[in-house]
């Protein structure tokens, strides 16, 4: 369902005590060739959705953690507002002071962008800035990976704090320098630890509190490990929160550098006991892994708690561009090893995103019987596979006899290849449950028409936005194997979802054998042959004018941080 969020009134003429005023001119702030009337066309692709849930659930001092960690929250938005870019305060103090039309939906794209670069579009800059750095806030402007490498072969020592998650690097001088997170940003990561310590003593839940504990630790000292593996055990908690340096998407030189990011969240206990049937069958999924067995990791842990939340918050990178419907954390593959990975699925996201933008665009560019297919369960349980995914397969490599991560291997291709890994390898996962009793056959191919129509919901965030780089390779994959059909007579796509199934298993094998041999060229060239758009492509996507490209969560719990931190009632 389609509703445009804001109705934006440009008067051509004003009068003012019987005179008419000249016509307010365009922002002059905006890049050239970008309209006003361009600009909230864009803003209108993102339809407001309400993100709410039932805050009966929470007691009193909950709802006291809740609103603290909204707090610990924004503060957390501020600095990866600066880890996209050191000028984004400063353009955005101009944008409100500016005047012109299109100034409204130039703050607001603005604010959902966070920054001035639209990330849909290449990072094309909407304001008049110039082109985005690819290493955003991390590194110094104009440094290139090629200095990057000439510096650490200069200076091995240097390599753990260059290539470490949680510093950024400076010039000083004619030389570089990794400065740590709490050095870089210390006034809001001190806040921020406040804010959490207050919040663990509010807490009436032991695991919880010791979470909160060491994470606002770790903003003081840059090592995450510990806060990592007890956000791994939190047990009971209504509350789950998610805070801290994360994921390296916003990293585009060298992919090492993790954003800030924030998910505060309702868990729902009966829901997501009713996934602990999966976690029984983790060995068994990297068992059946479609590659070498040499590859396979089956001396990981395979803990993996699984959670089915409803969001309260979110900030940081959680609110940059497109929603999150799900995640899996953390990304230290020594906790991986020693405890596996925590799998998260936000329900009321998943929900609006389905209803609102999945099944309308299945409906304009699939064929009926796959359009006939689609139902949430099966599409919520994909998601939840690709999660899963991400804690499977290569972790630790070698590669030229060194010991490294496929991260740290694949650099700036990895967050690109490791989504579409996550979906090949969660569809292929499906049918090895489907083989164990888990699901039956319909039920992974409704799993299957789901993911379809969502990479065509994917590709729509652009290829410069590694979802839907991801999408894009899984979609000229298909086209290239004769498993996805155009029909130009209807502009749809019709597929053969066994011919589907086995295509998709051959991409996994591809994916996973390069990630476990760290093969960055490799990587490069599949990236390079399936990363076009085909006419046909073109042609679906055109098709889909007016419904949104995503939603722009609206969170009513931010109301109540007043009344819920002062342990209020509602």
């Amino acid at each position: 369902m389609w509703t445009n969020g804001r109705i934006w009134l440009v008067w051509g003429a004003v009068l003012v005590v019987g005179c008419a005023q000249q016509p307010e001119q365009p922002l002059g702030m905006l890049a050239p060739g970008v309209t006003p009337d361009g600009l909230e066309a864009r803003v209108g692709e993102f339809a407001p959705a309400v993100i709410g849930f039932d805050t009966a659930v929470l007691a009193p001092w909950q709802k006291q953690v809740v609103a603290k960690l909204i707090e610990a929250s924004d503060v957390l938005h501020g600095v990866y507002e600066v880890q996209v870019s050191p000028r984004n305060p400063q353009w955005r103090a101009q944008l409100d002071s500016a005047r012109g039309t299109g100034k409204e939906a130039a703050a607001a794209y603005f604010a959902i962008m966070v920054g001035p670069w639209d990330r849909l579009e290449h990072d094309q800059p909407f304001l008049d800035v110039g082109p985005k750095p690819a290493g955003a806030g991390f590194y110094p402007e104009g440094m290139t990976p090629a200095d990057f490498d000439a510096w650490l072969a200069a200076h091995p020592e240097d390599r753990p704090a260059f290539t470490s998650p949680f510093t950024v690097i400076r010039r000083q001088g004619d030389d570089l320098v990794a400065v740590p997170y709490s050095q870089a940003y210390p006034a809001e990561l001190e806040r921020a630890a406040e804010l959490l310590r207050e919040a663990a003593s509010v807490s009436q839940n032991a695991s919880l509190s010791r979470f909160l504990r060491s994470r606002a630790e770790a903003f003081l000292s840059d090592d995450y490990y510990r806060s990592d593996m007890d956000w791994m055990d939190i047990q009971g908690s209504a509350v789950e929160p998610t805070i801290g340096p994360y994921e390296v998407y916003e990293d585009g030189l060298l992919g090492y550098k993790a954003s800030f990011e924030s998910f505060i969240t309702v868990a729902d206990s009966a829901a997501s006991a009713d996934l602990d049937v999966l976690k029984s069958h983790l060995r068994s999924l990297e068992e059946h892994l479609p590659i070498a067995d040499r590859y396979k990791n089956l001396d990981r842990g395979f803990e993996s708690p699984m959670k089915v939340v409803d969001v309260a918050y979110t900030a940081g990178e959680a609110r940059s561009g497109v929603a999150t419907i799900a995640f899996n954390l953390p990304n230290d593959e020594r906790v991986r090893a020693a405890k596996g990975s925590k799998k998260v699925m936000l329900r009321n996201v998943s929900q609006a995103k389905f209803n609102g933008i999945l099944v309308p665009i299945a409906e304009r560019v699939l064929a009926t019987d796959i359009v006939e297919r689609i139902q949430f369960q099966p599409w919520f349980t994909n998601v939840l596979m690709h999660e899963m995914a991400h804690g499977l397969g290569p972790g630790f490599i070698m590669v030229d006899g060194q010991r490294t991560t496929v991260n740290e291997a694949l650099r700036d291709l990895y967050s690109a290849i490791e989504e579409a890994k996550a979906d090949v390898t969660g569809l292929h996962n499906l049918t090895v449950l489907a083989d164990e009793g888990v699901y039956d056959d319909l039920f992974v191919r409704q799993a299957f028409a789901g993911h379809l129509a969502d990479l065509l919901r994917a590709v729509r965030f652009g290829a410069s936005e590694a979802h839907g780089r991801a999408a894009l390779l899984q979609l000229d994959w298909h086209v290239d194997k004769g498993v996805l059909q155009y029909d130009t007579a209807s502009g749809k796509f019709d597929a053969n979802i066994q011919a589907m199934i086995l295509a998709n298993r051959q991409l996994a094998t591809e994916l996973l054998t390069l990630e476990a041999e760290g093969d960055y060229a490799r990587a490069g060239a599949l990236l390079e042959r399936y990363g076009t758009v085909p006419p046909e492509l073109r042609d679906a996507i055109g098709q889909l004018d007016g419904v949104p490209v995503d939603i722009r969560p609206e969170y009513p719990a931010h109301a109540h941080v007043d009344a819920w931190g002062g342990g209020a009632p509602e």
